[in-house]
């Protein structure tokens, strides 16, 4: 079996994409946090021991700490982050697509080419030998015969070979496309 070789081992850049989009996921969940916990300090208000230092801070005269103002800060922090991530997940999709058609033109077309010939090879081969069995159970069946037993297993799937089956159909594309020299002898005209 033909592996594909996975995207972000194939592309260093989309590589480093994804690394800088994983660090920004990360500051933004703990700016999150960091903002939901100043919300929730904020709605629950200072404890009794907060209360206790705030009235000493303000007794030695030093500043009080402004929970608005961290919150604030925090909120905005996090929504820049949030709209940075998005951008770098936008530019990771593009990097993605760009990396992924330059792998399919070097890696995957070439591959696809080789199985493509050689699909169109087996299943002209395979006509000519559905052709042929086919025509078989015709014949005994033209005459009014059965088939005492020797066609146990057909590939009905593949229709009658009257040249019109999608199967046949395929087989005509394959040689428009040139896979195929011709269509296989047996192929109806």
């Amino acid at each position: 079996m033909t592996n594909v070789p996975e995207i972000e081992d194939y592309s260093p850049t989309l590589r480093d994409e994804m690394t800088r989009a994983d660090a920004l996921a990360r500051r933004t969940k703990e700016a999150e946090q960091r903002a939901l916990a100043l919300q929730e300090r904020l709605r629950e208000g200072p404890s009794k021991e907060q209360r206790a230092a705030d009235a000493e801070r303000a007794t030695r005269g030093e500043p009080l700490a402004d929970l608005d103002s961290e919150f604030k800060t925090a909120l905005r922090e996090f929504r820049a982050l949030e709209d940075a991530l998005k951008a770098q997940q936008a530019k990771v999709e593009a990097v993605r697509r760009e990396a992924g058609g330059k792998m399919c033109d070097e890696v995957v077309r070439p591959l696809y080419k080789k199985a493509e010939k050689r699909l169109a090879s087996a299943l002209s081969e395979l006509y000519s030998i559905h052709s042929e069995i086919f025509w078989l159970k015709r014949g005994l069946l033209n005459q009014g015969l059965g088939t005492y037993g020797v066609f146990v297993l057909e590939p009905e799937f593949l229709g009658v070979p009257s040249g019109t089956s999608d199967f046949e159909q395929f087989l005509r594309r394959c040689v428009s496309a040139g896979l195929l020299r011709a269509l296989p002898k047996e192929f109806p005209q």
